[in-house]
């Protein structure tokens, strides 16, 4: 099977990779597996895709009961001879067919092995490197299961992680048929042409192309927060300036620069965008804000970190805040007098309205704002809280009962707003409606905020 980066697949796998992206920052693993999984199956490809899959499933085994460990355990005795059987024909059918079971629960030694097995067959080396990942991270010390990681590695291209796992095994588990010698060798022999390869563009241009699509892609994403890896990017992205300048390698580079934590530089580059631009681009302005502010935020860590270095350090981090917080509304009022019509900067408005304690100001900018179908939800939030405030609480409860109702999927704002109903349930003498919305809280996440010192006390 010939591999592919993202972008030499079709358009919707790098969506799908987006979206699952969003949600597993916030921690919804569920809905993230659920994106990929059909994508997976019929792309298998694409080693982004695994890679990411199974880095959710991991996210979301923390969270697995033993329970499901066991229903999963018992339905791959059944499942695995039948995949095996597949896997004979047609190894690629049943690499798909291995993924719902390690969606459901990725605990499944039985099921990664057989997975690991149909991939040797596709020749997917990335998929079976990464299912006897999975298996060894999560049961450590087996050497057939290390050494058969090995060879998965050395075939697609990771001999540096493959003679690291060779030395693992050699040192600590004192596996002896490793230790004669010649395999070791062997693997020390492919990590030092894999080191030397940079040398030799024509041999390294696939794996190249996959890291660096790879590392694109998590900056786009936003998920990528490793300096070393932005600074490949900056390299890169300054690289192609010198040959042809582009307002869109410039956004890029700025946005390389602020995983970097090189604020001073990304706010030069975003603000030589806005010069090319000449017009006030809303998204741009944003990002020139989050330049400023995280720039004043590192002087404030500095003052904090060494304040014998500075002279009056609290007096220079008082005026660095209320830069901060002056520079933010201005902004933030400007964009949404500019554009009265884009409905996220008013809401935007409106968030720092509340945060300012400008209750009745926020209030009517919500009102406004959740008349428009993708804001209603966090509006109908925010005026329960208004009204919580002035002790309105039926008003506050029906408010947030609204926006609960219609938020499909356990996240952190459906989180915030259940917690906020179940306040204003408190206020209203409700003590069981209450309990009822907090121990959903918990269920996923166990200790959310104040949640169970509040049922404590409404338990006593």
């Amino acid at each position: 099977m010939e591999r592919k980066t993202v972008s030499q697949a079709q358009i919707y796998v790098r969506d799908a990779l987006n979206r699952a992206a969003r949600f597993a920052a916030s921690k919804d693993f569920d809905t993230a597996i659920r994106i990929l999984l059909p994508v997976i199956r019929k792309n298998p490809d694409v080693p982004m895709l695994f890679d990411k899959i199974r880095e959710y499933e991991l996210g979301k085994l923390k969270k697995t009961s033993g329970g499901i460990k066991v229903i999963a355990s018992l339905a791959a005795v059944f499942k695995a001879p039948l995949v095996k059987i597949v896997s004979l024909v047609n190894p690629i059918k049943a690499m798909a067919m291995c993924e719902p079971s390690l969606a459901f629960c990725v605990d499944n030694p039985l099921i990664l092995s057989v997975l690991a097995s149909a991939a040797e067959a596709a020749e997917a080396p990335w998929a079976s490197a990464t299912a006897l990942g999975v298996l060894c991270k999560l049961h450590p010390g087996n050497p057939g299961r290390m050494k058969r990681l090995a060879e998965a590695m050395q075939r697609n291209g990771q001999a540096l992680d493959a003679l690291k796992i060779q030395h693992e095994m050699v040192s600590k588990l004192q596996v002896k048929t490793l230790a004669d010698k010649s395999e070791l060798r062997s693997a020390m022999a492919l990590a030092s042409i894999e080191r030397g390869k940079f040398n030799d563009t024509k041999s390294n241009k696939a794996n190249t192309a996959d890291a660096d699509d790879a590392v694109i892609q998590q900056l786009l994403d936003g998920t990528i927060h490793d300096a070393a890896q932005a600074q490949l990017l900056i390299d890169r992205f300054t690289a192609e300036l010198r040959k042809k300048d582009s307002i869109d390698m410039r956004r890029k580079l700025a946005d390389a620069y602020m995983v970097a934590e090189k604020y001073e530089e990304a706010l030069q580059e975003y603000q030589a965008v806005a010069d090319k631009l000449g017009v006030t681009d809303p998204v741009l302005d944003k990002h020139i804000e989050k330049a400023y502010i995280a720039q004043l935020n590192e002087g404030i860590r500095q003052l904090r970190a060494n304040p014998e270095s500075f002279e009056n350090p609290e007096a220079q981090i008082a005026d660095f805040e209320q830069e901060i917080a002056s520079y933010r509304w201005r902004h933030t009022v400007r964009r949404a007098e500019m554009f009265p019509n884009d409905m996220q900067l008013q809401f935007d408005l409106g968030e720092l309205q509340f945060e300012r304690g400008m209750f009745d100001e926020a209030e009517a900018t919500f009102t406004a704002v959740a008349d428009n179908p993708q804001k209603r939800r966090g509006s109908l939030v925010y005026l329960g809280r208004c009204e919580l405030l002035k002790n309105n609480c039926e008003k506050a409860a029906e408010l947030l009962r609204t926006a609960v109702n219609e938020m499909p999927r356990m996240d952190k704002y459906k989180r915030e707003a259940m917690y906020y109903l179940a306040n204003a349930l408190e206020g209203t003498g409700d003590k069981d409606g209450a309990l009822g919305y907090y121990r959903q809280i918990t269920i996923s996440m166990e200790n959310y905020r104040d949640v169970p010192a509040r049922m404590k006390a409404l338990q006593g």
